[in-house]
């Protein structure tokens, strides 16, 4: 039996959520040390969103079903439009938070929700799905809006994971609908007792983890205490486990994708995990018995069905469509792509050579964002970025090099400095840059290793050498900086490789872009277009 259609089925009065949220933003770094900033609430599982729709519709069907998946649901009034994605593109927004709710302290005491993982899914006519995700730290402009106590707020600069903090779901689609110029159609979310429930409903999953050739972290914790954490043993998430293959249940793989510490290249390889747990997760719900046993498809189908939220528009229909979309994680259907961000430089307002900025009267860790590199990912869906210069009908940044502009890698010295937890990584780039020509010098380690990607920065008279650098480095940005002297490249974790730069025209791409959010520099820096996307196959070992 399959599921009537939704106009014949009775009214359902689900229980409303607040969409106000209720906590403060995170602003300060936690420490009386002026240590790292608190960690304990980062990292949900990238794709848990989707992993909840996919659950939903390949275990059960029927009316039964469809009634009880439908009255457990909660709901929230965002007032979005209720495009149907199986007619035209569609939008979700796919959120998972850190909401303690129904935990018990389990995982901390802290009040309120931040938005953990936000993925903006386009499901295209064309039958295509691409995922953005947000890195939860971007330095965004807010919306201005009013509160449930009627008090208004004005526009403001602030963390993109502040936004639902402060002003609830419905603020956070305000933020990403301004951010891309793209119109929201649903709203899916989960917390991590919702994860978890998951989790455990279907006995856990099998990973894999390669031995780290990477040097234990030491960091300080929110209350300044040393700590040291490694890839298999992390202090902060609670992670234990491996090298090699081992079974994670719901505790142990929550920590397994939440893990910052100890990671030889930090969020980049912990998107890794989460990309190898849902893989592993999704084989497992479709390979073993899970559907053709009674008692677990009773067991998950509740758990599922307890851990979303939707806006009110949306249906279960809906979730059947992209859920189908999601079958397509494993074949390569799905092109995932994440927003790239850098730490702020003195030039852009930091502080501090680690990265910080002042923000409403705290130190606070950030990241900037080029509005090129935003625009080369939402200009092909639809969307628009404000600030982005011209783009060309692909959606990158077109060329604004004149001919001639760039000079001779054997005319250019660069000191190269690594901005990643990428063990080796300046000395690698170092040599490969020596092999195409390039006067390259290996500078050591920036002062902040929480780089994603990669940028060239040069002071007065630099130009044409500095976009010979960036051409040979593709994803690296440009940056105009009067305290720099020469050329430096600051690799990030997003670093792929070294090419030959072509020399004499509009260089490998390279666009104009600005100097970021918020940036001090007054001349706009050029952008190459970014590393192509990753497979979106899940990977099947990851630190």
């Amino acid at each position: 039996m399959t599921a009537p259609q939704l106009q014949h089925d009775p009214p359902v009065l689900p229980p409303r959520l607040d969409p106000r949220g209720s906590g403060p933003g995170r602003a300060g770094r936690g420490t009386a040390t002026g240590g790292r900033p608190p960690r304990r609430r980062r990292g949900l599982l990238t794709l848990m969103a989707f992993l909840s729709c996919c659950v939903l519709f390949v275990t059960v069907g029927g009316w039964a079903a469809y009634s009880f998946i439908n009255g457990k649901v909660n709901r929230i009034d965002l007032g979005l439009g209720s495009n149907s994605s199986g007619v035209g593109a569609a939008n979700y927004l796919l959120v998972g938070t850190d909401s303690r709710e129904g935990t018990d302290g389990k995982f901390g005491n802290v009040p309120g929700q931040r938005s953990d993982t936000t993925i903006l899914a386009h499901m295209d006519k064309n039958g295509t799905t691409t995922m953005i995700s947000f890195p939860r730290d971007m330095y965004v402009t807010i919306p201005a809006y009013t509160d449930a106590d009627g008090k208004h707020h004005a526009t403001t600069k602030d963390k993109f994971n502040s936004a639902i903090s402060s002003g609830g779901p419905a603020l956070l689609v305000q933020t990403v609908q301004s951010l891309t110029g793209m119109e929201i159609n649903h709203y899916i979310s989960m917390d991590l007792k919702g994860f978890k429930d998951i989790t455990d409903a279907i006995g856990g999953v099998e990973v894999c983890i390669k031995p780290s050739t990477a040097p234990a972290q030491h960091f300080q914790d929110d209350n300044g205490r040393w700590r040291v954490s490694t890839n298999t043993n992390d202090p902060m998430s609670g992670f234990r486990g491996g090298p090699g293959t081992i079974q994670v249940n719901g505790d142990q793989a929550l920590a397994f994708v939440r893990q910052r510490h100890g990671l030889p290249a930090g969020d980049t390889d912990r998107i890794a995990r989460q990309q190898q747990f849902i893989g592993a997760m999704f084989h497992k719900i479709m390979g073993g018995d899970t559907l053709t046993n009674p008692i677990k498809i009773e067991r998950l189908t509740s758990a599922a069905a307890g851990a979303l939220s939707l806006d009110e528009h949306t249906k279960l229909t809906d979730l059947r469509s992209l859920a189908t979309r999601i079958r397509g994680l494993s074949n390569g259907g799905i092109r995932m792509q994440t927003v790239p961000t850098h730490a702020p430089t003195r030039a852009e307002g930091a502080i501090d050579d680690m990265g910080d900025i002042r923000l409403h009267g705290n130190r606070a860790s950030v990241q900037f964002y080029q509005p090129d590199d935003l625009a080369r990912l939402v200009a092909p869906l639809g969307g628009k970025v404000e600030g982005a210069t011209a783009t060309d009908d692909t959606g990158g940044a077109g060329p604004t090099l004149a001919p001639g502009a760039t000079a001779k890698p054997s005319e250019v010295r660069v000191s190269v400095f690594n901005g990643s937890t990428r063990a080796g990584l300046a000395s690698k780039v170092t040599t490969s840059l020596t092999a195409k020509g390039f006067h390259a010098r290996n500078a050591g380690n920036a002062s902040a290793l929480t780089h994603v990607t990669s940028r060239v920065a040069y002071g007065p008279g630099q130009e044409a050498e500095a976009r010979t650098v960036a051409a040979a480095v593709p994803g690296s940005t440009l940056l105009p900086d009067d305290s720099v002297v020469g050329v430096q490249l600051i690799l990030g974790s997003g670093f792929t490789e070294v090419v030959t730069p072509a020399v004499g025209g509009a260089a490998s791409g390279s666009g104009t872009a600005s100097a970021g959010a918020g940036s001090s520099a007054a001349a706009p820096a050029a952008a190459a277009a970014p590393p192509a996307a990753p497979a979106p196959e899940a990977p099947s070992c990851t630190y």
